[in-house]
C-alpha cells in the first residue's frame, strides 16, 4: 500500500511539474507548448509534411492538430495545401512569417532551458529519463492488457448471446 501512495504522490507530481513547466515556458516563450511543438517541428522539416506524420512526430491526437493547424493557418504562420497525389492527405509547411516566428522565439527557448535545467546534474537527468522510459513502458503494457480485458469480455458476451 505504501509503494501505492508513493506511486501516486509522483505521478501527481510529475503532472503539477508539467503544468508549471508549459505555464512558464509560454509566459518566457510567448508560446504555448503544443503551438510551439508544432512550429518547432515544421521548423526542423524541410518542405511540406503529410499532417498524420506531423502528429506522430509531436505526439498530439490528430483532431487536436488540425484545430491547432487551422488557428496557425489564421495567423498566416503555416501554410495547408491537399496533396496533389491524394486528396484526403494535407500537407503541412511553416510559412516564411512563421519560421521568422520560430527563429525569433529560438534564443528565448534555449535560455529558458539553461534557467530550468541550471540545477539538474547529467545524472539526474540520465536517472529521470530512464526513470520516464519505464514509466512510459508501464503505461503501454497497462494499455495492451486493458485492450486484451476488453476484448476477452467482447468475445464472452457474443458467445453468451450466441448460447
Amino acid at each position: 500500500m505504501e509503494l501505492e501512495r508513493q506511486s501516486l504522490a509522483v505521478l501527481q507530481q510529475f503532472g503539477r511539474t508539467y503544468r508549471a513547466y508549459a505555464a512558464a515556458f509560454e509566459q518566457r516563450i510567448g508560446h504555448p507548448l503544443p503551438r510551439w511543438r508544432i512550429l518547432y517541428a515544421l521548423h526542423g522539416h524541410a518542405g511540406p509534411i503529410a499532417q498524420k506524420p506531423l502528429a506522430d512526430r509531436v505526439g498530439m491526437d490528430p483532431g487536436a492538430l488540425t484545430r491547432q493547424l487551422k488557428a496557425l493557418q489564421e495567423l498566416g504562420w503555416v501554410e495547408r495545401n491537399t496533396s496533389e497525389r491524394d486528396n484526403r492527405v494535407t500537407n503541412v509547411t511553416l510559412s516564411d512569417l512563421g519560421r521568422g516566428i520560430v527563429e525569433q522565439a529560438l534564443p528565448l527557448r534555449s535560455s529558458f532551458l539553461r534557467d530550468v535545467l541550471e540545477n539538474v546534474s547529467e545524472t539526474t537527468m540520465r536517472n529521470l529519463s530512464k526513470g520516464l522510459e519505464q514509466l512510459e513502458s508501464g503505461i503501454a503494457v497497462a494499455v495492451q492488457r486493458t485492450q486484451q480485458r476488453e476484448k476477452e469480455e467482447k468475445a464472452d458476451a457474443a458467445d453468451a448471446d450466441a448460447a
